[in-house]
């Protein structure tokens, strides 16, 4: 999706003008994302131009791509998520949670697609033009999670954010790690680590 790699321009002009890397260090990156279609901080932090921490700093709370489930706004981190596909057919397997839809193909990789709708609602997805699959990461793991449709990617300043990491409503509900306010409505943020915790009772 071609906002998403627009996106990653805006990670690199983030990291140099917070003086973590650059435009020297950025350039061979670039090239090198064009070899491996890495995330472009991934690359980074394999190389040693910058550190995990420097990039989740510098994108905390800023960059998050917005996504509709149930007529509800939800976000995650752009820093988590890989890309952005069309909804694809799903191979269902036997004896899996409800929550896990099944899995997909993308260049060889073998991916378990998972549904938020499920997870938070208890309720089917119904598939549309607008249904997409955002494949996140965290760490070494890759999962895909189905959502009706996707509204942006959008910059968003810290005091827009607040942080339920600790509060009771996360205690409550695991999979939010804050709320963004953005206008006239509320966006949940997703917890990206609960998806892949194995704790999840969809």
């Amino acid at each position: 999706m071609n906002i998403l790699k627009q996106q990653q321009k805006t990670l690199g002009e983030l990291l140099i003008s917070s003086g973590i890397i650059n435009k020297e260090q950025l350039e061979i990156a670039l090239n090198e994302q064009k070899n491996t279609e890495e995330p472009l901080g991934k690359i980074l932090v394999r190389m040693g131009f910058a550190t995990e921490e420097d990039i989740i700093n510098v994108l905390k709370g800023m960059l998050v791509v917005i996504f509709e489930i149930n007529n509800e706004s939800f976000g995650i981190e752009i820093i988590f998520a890989r890309e952005i596909i069309k909804y694809k057919k799903i191979v269902r397997l036997p004896t899996i949670p409800e929550h896990i839809k099944g899995m997909i193909s993308i260049r060889d990789n073998v991916i378990p697609i998972i549904s938020l709708n499920q997870i938070i609602y208890k309720k089917e997805d119904v598939i549309t033009d607008d249904t997409r699959i955002i494949i996140i990461e965290n760490k070494d793991d890759a999962a895909g999670i189905l959502v009706d449709r996707v509204i942006a990617v959008k910059n968003f300043h810290a005091n827009d954010f607040e942080d339920l990491r600790k509060s009771s409503i996360s205690a409550e509900k695991k999979y939010i790690a804050g709320i963004i306010k953005d206008k006239d409505r509320i966006i949940t943020l997703i917890k990206p680590e609960f998806l892949f915790s194995g704790k999840i009772h969809g």
